[in-house]
């Protein structure tokens, strides 16, 4: 790992904890391999120290990150794995939104709707927008579900997690308007079913059919770990 996104790190920890195994723990980030897992355990990790201090605890298997206590990740995987994602989610759909407002002053002045074709630099703008609304839900959700197969969480909570992104994704619907020609910009979220289709809301179909490409990164490493563990 990076010296510098090491010590960047061990930093979340309180100062008490710093002081007394920062430089050991610091070594040992140094010389892991790092990952999305490891990452996510670590920053648990500090925020567990920090809302619950342990006194006395040893770094015989610093690797761990557990401090011999339960983390947040155990003490409320509802939390984590199931609103977690979804808040994640929320505050990406919300960058993309800024990006499509801010993009929409800055390139379309005199357009009522940011809509149209574009040129130039402004492809590259608000298809970064356009990149984060699409991919977010796919990222956040192969990510998480793959955090928690590697905690070995009960299956039921990152399953109703990724059925949360799954849905929230499918109804997402961004909505960009001027109150007046030349006036103020305004862009926002909704949720909507939309349509139905063959009796079934479109946006729901579209939920139906998002949900197995998320769960199966989880699916695929719990039956790795399971065969692992067998043989």
């Amino acid at each position: 790992m990076n010296p510098r996104l090491a010590r960047l790190l061990v930093c979340l920890y309180p100062r008490p904890w710093r002081e007394r195994y920062g430089e050991e723990f610091e070594a040992l980030l140094i010389a892991g391999k790092g990952g999305f897992g490891f990452f996510a355990n670590v920053i648990c990790s500090a925020m567990h120290e920090r809302a619950f201090p342990i006194q006395g605890v040893s770094m015989d298997d610093p690797f761990s990150l557990r401090l011999q206590s339960r983390s947040w990740c155990e003490r409320v995987p509802w939390a984590v794995f199931s609103l977690g994602p979804l808040l994640l989610l929320g505050a990406t759909y919300l960058v993309a939104c800024l990006i499509l407002w801010s993009g929409w002053g800055i390139f379309l002045p005199e357009s009522n709707t940011p809509f149209v074709r574009i040129h130039g630099i402004a492809i590259f703008y608000f298809g970064l927008g356009r990149l984060l609304y699409y991919s977010a839900p796919f990222l956040i959700g192969w990510g998480f579900g793959v955090f928690a197969a590697r905690a070995r969480i009960q299956a039921a909570w990152p399953v109703a997690g990724l059925a949360l992104i799954s849905l929230t994704s499918a109804l997402a619907q961004v909505q960009a308007s001027r109150g007046i020609p030349g006036g103020g910009a305004h862009v926002s979220m909704e949720f909507a079913f939309g349509h139905p289709a063959h009796g079934v809301p479109s946006n729901l179909l579209h939920a139906l059919i998002i949900f197995p490409v998320l769960v199966l990164p989880y699916l695929i490493w719990r039956v790795r770990r399971t065969h692992s563990l067998s043989a």
